[in-house]
């Protein structure tokens, strides 16, 4: 329990620092709250900030994404690590286990793990993080946009009609 207990504060610690730099005041002076819904909101001298906050630890790394409202955000950090087949077959669906299937391990397990970031990050905008079934979710890739290191632009569909997430 003590690792995971440290990964949350890290979360924690990591998104009052960028909170803190977006503000321009010291990261002792804002907190971050659990909202009702778990979300993470933003606050200072007991009154909420007008901002979106998105956190992600994973290991012994913090990740934190902050902007003002009413923009949303979401994040998710990740390990690249290839995925098992139960965990492809689970999590996503048929088209985007062919696009993650194509290439060799190092890019399967990079596309994969896109996916499964991007899932995330979008149950996060929508302030329900893994309370939602992403496996309702289906992640495009905008082969189109793709820039000279590599960079592609994707969506996240929801499967309830929302509109999708850009990323």
């Amino acid at each position: 329990m003590a690792p995971r207990r440290a990964a949350w504060r890290l979360g924690r610690w990591t998104a009052k620092a960028a909170l803190g730099a977006w503000l321009e005041v010291p990261a002792a002076q804002v907190e971050i709250l659990a909202a009702p819904d778990g979300a993470p909101e933003a606050w200072r001298d007991g009154a909420r900030v007008p901002a979106s906050v998105s956190l992600s630890h994973r290991g012994d790394r913090g990740l934190a994404v902050v902007a003002g409202a009413p923009a949303v955000v979401g994040c998710d950090l990740e390990l690249i690590e290839p995925r098992s087949g139960a965990f492809m077959r689970e999590w996503l669906t048929v088209p985007e286990q062919r696009l993650a299937s194509g290439g060799d391990g190092a890019r399967q397990a990079l596309i994969a793990n896109l996916i499964w970031t991007a899932k995330e990050a979008a149950a996060k905008v929508r302030r329900a993080g893994l309370r939602l079934d992403v496996r309702n979710a289906v992640v495009t890739l905008d082969d189109d946009s793709v820039t000279a290191d590599g960079w592609s632009a994707l969506q996240v569909q929801w499967g309830d009609g929302a509109p999708p997430t850009a990323g």
